[in-house]
């Protein structure tokens, strides 16, 4: 008997959590202020592609993924695309390790550290790595779990660019 309450109740909070986050919906806004110091805030990046990649330093398919970010990034830096990578602490990382993986790898692209992994939990990231786009009008366009190659990431950003 307690089974069915249990998920009628479940059923459409988890459609709530997915739904905030959908395809054609608006992205939730948040602010972070950024490894170099400035801050960044979703909602003043209308006109631009923005993409979102939730990481942390010990998941190996979130190393492999940045070079490709990397490599994504020069190519379409100037071009009304952000990219931001944001690090939720899991486990033993911390900050300090985040940012020795990001300069170890050269990587220039935007980071930030989502302290109480509130966006994490905003955008319903479970998985790692996971990356949402977020096209010009501030709606999500698409959401990826798992690695991405720098193959995927141009046709992506190709077609949100037109």
């Amino acid at each position: 008997m307690l089974a069915k309450p249990s998920l009628l109740f479940c059923l459409p909070l988890l459609l709530i959590l997915l739904a905030a986050c959908a395809p054609g919906e608006p992205a939730a806004d948040f602010a972070l202020t950024t490894f170099g110091g400035e801050e960044f805030r979703l909602s003043e990046q209308r006109g631009n592609v923005v993409v979102i990649n939730f990481w942390y330093p010990s998941c190996p398919p979130c190393r492999d993924e940045m070079p490709a970010f990397q490599e994504a990034w020069e190519q379409y830096r100037g071009r009304n695309v952000r990219f931001i990578g944001l690090f939720v602490p899991q486990g033993f990382d911390t900050e300090e390790s985040a940012r020795e993986f990001v300069d170890e790898l050269g990587l220039t692209f935007d980071f930030a550290t989502d302290v109480r992994a509130g966006v994490a939990q905003a955008y319903a990231v479970q998985y790692f790595p996971t990356t949402y786009f977020i096209d010009q009008a501030g709606r999500v366009h698409l959401m990826e779990i798992s690695r991405i190659d720098v193959d995927r990431l141009t046709e992506i950003l190709d077609d949100l660019l037109g």
